[in-house]
């Protein structure tokens, strides 16, 4: 009698436990899929370089608002040193982020991993907004997102290579950044057997380089390349040897902006620029950037912006912590389905894409050469 009267009970039991046990699987399920995947962005919203950081945050908003999953903390650090030790402190410690995008350019960066501890390279990831500069090969936890100096150099000096042009000889900052240009000109001289003739170093504050230009046209080589790192000083340069009635090619490395190209149409009038970036955007960014954006195609830091949004979104979906050899496998497997392809990281780290050089004409720029 007493052991039928308990197996309706039992039964009872049971059946409430499954039904607790069901709720609270649905209730994690629930908040694991409202989890927020948070994002720290170390960017220049002010200051000479705000016009960079404003495009990478125009290219972030852009995959954000279509991602409710993701939050993006931006931090300002008008691209001075102790505003990025600031921005990242405040970005961990309070905000508890631990995925970092930025901050801009190689000198911010080599000042962010010097601040951090042992342990916070091991626990926390940072993708800067920088070209490739050596001493990234040395960082535990920090990628960098733009072609190195020597990549670009070779791949822009392919082009006059191509066309028998063959002798060259080079303009500099009269700094360590020259001198580390000339190492690398040189040593690409020899890989691409091209001969240089000799080069000068400038300072950027001179008001003429007559005297440069002067000892550049009687080497009478094929072309000049003026790379002194500054656009104006770079068109003071190539005016000057217009001005000397140099008939050679002239060559100008940097990125150059339309807003410029437009301003000094006639001192860059037929001149070739390098360190271009070749872009191939995907469908579906471009058709996200017409909707939010309206017409004009993307440039490359707002283009950036989404990418590293979309790489870093994708790796925090499927680990709670990853690595730079985590993002550098995931890049290289999926390089022709980014809102980028075509990008790749060697097995130094570094990343590489098709450089393209341009040539100025009429105001405009045209694609004159892609590198392989």
């Amino acid at each position: 009698m007493k052991k039928r009267f308990w197996i309706p009970i039992l039964i009872i039991i049971i059946i409430v436990v499954g039904i607790i046990l069901i709720i609270q699987n649905k209730d994690n399920q629930i908040n694991k899929k409202q989890e927020m995947i948070k994002i720290g962005a170390i960017l220049p919203l002010s200051g000479d370089l705000a016009n960079f950081g404003s495009d990478f945050v125009k290219g972030m908003n852009l995959f954000s608002e279509n991602h409710t999953q993701l939050k993006i903390i931006i931090e300002d650090d008008k691209g001075e040193a102790k505003e990025s030790l600031n921005a990242l402190k405040k970005l961990k410690d309070i905000d508890g982020a631990t995925i970092f995008y930025g901050p801009f350019g190689p000198t911010l960066s080599e000042t962010i991993y010097a601040s951090q501890s042992e342990l916070e390279k091991i626990n926390l990831t940072f993708v800067a907004m920088s070209m490739c500069a050596e001493q990234f090969r040395t960082y535990e936890n920090m990628l960098c997102n733009y072609p190195a100096p020597y990549y670009q150099l070779k791949e822009s000096y392919k082009y006059p290579k191509s066309i028998d042009k063959e002798s060259f000889y080079i303009i500099l900052p009269n700094d360590a950044f020259g001198q580390e240009i000339f190492q690398m000109t040189s040593k690409i001289a020899d890989e691409l057997k091209l001969q240089l003739l000799g080069d000068s170093k400038v300072n950027i504050k001179d008001v003429d380089f007559y005297t440069t230009v002067d000892k550049a046209i009687s080497k009478n080589p094929d072309f000049i390349m003026v790379a002194t790192i500054n656009p104006q000083t770079n068109f003071k340069i190539i005016k000057e040897l217009k001005e000397k009635n140099y008939q050679g090619m002239i060559i100008s490395g940097g990125d150059f902006e339309e807003n410029l190209i437009k301003e000094f149409q006639d001192t860059l009038e037929g001149v070739y620029l390098t360190g271009q970036a070749k872009m191939e955007f995907d469908s579906n960014f471009l058709d996200l950037y017409a909707k939010k954006y309206g017409t004009g195609a993307p440039n490359l830091y707002q283009a950036y912006g989404y990418l590293w949004s979309q790489i870093l979104y994708d790796l925090a979906q499927t680990k709670k912590h990853f690595t730079t050899d985590d993002i550098v496998n995931y890049v290289n497997a999926h390089t022709n389905s980014l809102a980028i392809k075509g990008i790749k990281y060697n097995s130094n780290k570094e990343l590489e894409f098709p450089m393209k050089v341009l040539l100025v004409k009429n105001g405009q720029t045209q694609e004159v050469f892609v590198s392989k």
